[in-house]
């Protein structure tokens, strides 16, 4: 039984390369606005781009050739994962970058930098504050006999 397991995981894992094999890309670090020549094994009359595929904000775009044809040329309009697809076959997952640094990425962490460090400085205040530096003391200790 476990040979026979053995050999569909080599025969499975055989097959992976070609699926994968179908869709090349002249880089493998793609940013946003940069042209990328993609190459296919066979010839095909489009390729589908999916920007940010599973997600609720799918944007897509169709590079159309005729002739079917084997390359394409692609200027990433997004940064974030995009799906290759040609109708009928394997897709291809990339990641594409920003340009630059992403000016609301920043102003994200800024705030939720201030809300931690703020926060943490807060508490801290609480808990090393002195009680009856303002003249009040909270606590009855007449009410308290064992202290």
């Amino acid at each position: 039984m476990s040979k026979y397991i053995l050999t569909l995981l080599l025969a499975l894992g055989g097959l992976s390369p070609r699926l994968t094999a179908q869709i090349q890309l002249s880089s493998e670090r793609l940013v946003e606005g940069q042209k990328v020549h993609i190459k296919l094994q066979e010839p095909a009359g489009q390729l589908v781009i999916t920007y940010r595929p599973n997600s609720a904000v799918v944007h897509r775009d169709t590079l159309f050739a005729d002739p079917p044809a084997t390359s394409f040329v692609w200027a990433p309009e997004r940064a974030g994962v995009v799906a290759l697809r040609v109708p009928g076959r394997s897709a291809l997952n990339v990641s594409v970058r920003f340009k630059g640094i992403s000016g609301s990425g920043i102003a994200v962490m800024a705030v939720a930098a201030s809300l931690l460090f703020g926060g943490a400085a807060f508490a801290f205040r609480l808990l090393f504050k002195d009680e009856e530096e303002d003249g009040t003391l909270d606590i009855d200790l007449d009410h308290m006999p064992d202290t």
